[in-house]
């Protein structure tokens, strides 16, 4: 009898010490684990962000603060306070358009105009913003265009492409180490998308079911039309009990209405992927939504080795494979906006995003309003053309609290992560301030996670040069 109860007690050891060593298959019940993120009171226009999206406009005006056209042809600079340049912009009938994506806690930008080498600070208060000239202006050297896009060679980056002129990078500024870059060779920002997967029910917001890190370019006209892009993704943790894919829907972003903003659907076939620049084994045009790329359809396809990332079973160097691609817009247009959806890789209709955007048109409209999700279920209207503003009230994908199923921010540095089932309120001690401030307090609070090994894992360890 002895022996039988010792047996057991084993293999009951033994279970216990294989179902922590493994990736999880199924997601725990969350209710004790999630009371933390439940008790977290966001204001309600909060988009789970760090990132201000702003598109705004700069008057260039004489000293007597009347419009002027001297600027006319020539480049605005918009740069962080160090210098490093943020976007680069032709100055057309007296203004000069931008759309910046900066860290909440930026509130000046610095603009400059380096033909005549003058400068200014502007406040991001969402006010009028004016830049306005010195009463004598220096006087310009012959510059030479040749491409013939109206941009001179000295200020266009693509001096013998008429259809390019200006790269913006973001987040900016950044160096990547290849002659890209948009100030000095230190700084190198990335976004981070953190998922939860269990959309429309509640997870147990350790927020590391799947983590996207990606930066990208966006490439203008001299008309300062947005005319392509291209992207760089990583997968740095693949914490899901299932196989995801993800991919990336563009609209067009016309302009700021109050603290919302507006948005354009693209027509079909105005975004195109251009040849040699992707692997098509996983990338594609997402063949149900006409504005759209799939980056990958399952993301245990994509890694040359399986890993997790989250502190159990699997771990890998994230950075050992990457998946990029480029894509032109034509005809050209306004501003591009981007959002990532994740999809169950067996249920392309089971779409997942960050709190606010709606779903593409090949999301399954009747899980809206179940379980947990408090999202809008009125009919929508993705007719190409289609102006709309974002986020809605309520909003897409957030719970009856205005909480998220996605978190994005940006980063420097190598983002660590809750270990597995550790809530990411418990991980990292700002984040509560952070979200409860509406993002302008503590913006950089996955700079200071808990010092505890248990807690957080520091998937940049895994990176080797």
């Amino acid at each position: 009898m002895k022996t039988q109860i010792l047996t057991l007690m084993l293999l009951t050891l033994f279970g216990v010490a294989m179902l922590t060593s493994c990736k999880k298959d199924v997601e725990p019940d969350p209710v004790a684990e999630k009371k933390g993120f439940d008790a977290i009171n966001a204001p309600g226009d909060f988009n789970w962000s760090t990132l201000n999206k702003a598109a705004f406009e700069v008057q260039v005006t004489d000293v007597s603060g009347s419009p002027s056209a001297q600027l006319n042809g020539f480049p605005l600079d918009a740069t962080d306070l160090a210098g490093n340049l943020l976007q680069r912009s032709s100055v057309i009938d007296g203004k000069a358009r931008f759309y910046l994506e900066l860290n909440k806690g930026i509130n000046q930008v610095r603009v400059y105009a380096p033909s005549y080498q003058i400068e200014s600070l502007l406040t991001l208060n969402g006010e009028a913003y004016v830049f306005q000239l010195p009463e004598a202006l220096k006087s310009t050297k012959t510059y030479t265009d040749s491409d013939g896009d109206g941009v001179f060679d000295d200020f266009d980056q693509f001096p013998e492409n008429p259809a390019r002129a200006y790269m913006a990078y973001y987040p900016s500024p950044y160096s990547d180490g290849t002659g890209f870059k948009s100030g000095d060779d230190e700084t190198l920002k990335w976004y981070y998308q953190m998922f939860e997967d269990l959309w429309p029910t509640e997870g147990d917001y350790d927020m590391n079911d799947l983590v996207i890190k990606m930066r990208m370019i966006t490439y203008f006209d001299a008309q300062n039309k947005w005319t392509g892009g291209t992207f760089d993704f990583f997968i740095w943790t693949n914490g899901a009990g299932m196989k995801l894919g993800c991919g990336i829907e563009f609209v067009d972003y016309l302009s700021d209405v109050g603290n919302k903003m507006e948005f354009k659907y693209l027509n079909p076939d105005q975004l195109t992927l251009d040849p040699g620049t992707y692997d098509n084994a996983h990338t594609m045009l997402d063949p149900d939504v006409t504005n759209s790329v799939i980056i990958f359809s399952d993301v245990t396809a994509v890694k040359s080795s399986n890993y997790w990332n989250t502190g159990h079973a699997g771990s890998a160097n994230p950075m050992a494979d990457s998946i990029s691609f480029s894509y032109s817009v034509a005809p050209p247009t306004y501003w591009m906006a981007g959002f990532l959806y994740l999809f169950r890789t067996d249920d392309r209709s089971h779409e997942i995003r960050p709190v606010g955007f709606p779903p593409t048109t090949a999301a399954d409209w009747t899980l809206f309003g179940t379980h947990q999700d408090n999202s809008p279920t009125a009919a929508w209207d993705w007719t190409p053309g289609t102006i709309f503003l974002y986020p809605l009230d309520p909003p897409f994908y957030a719970d009856e609290n205005l909480h998220p199923w996605g978190i994005e921010l940006e980063y420097a540095g190598d983002l660590p992560v809750p270990f597995e089932r550790v809530s990411i309120v418990d991980a990292f001690p700002d984040f509560v301030a952070w979200a409860e401030s509406g993002g302008t307090s503590f913006s950089t609070w996955y700079e200071n996670p808990v010092a505890d090994p248990t807690k957080v894992f520091n998937v940049g360890d895994l990176i080797t040069p």
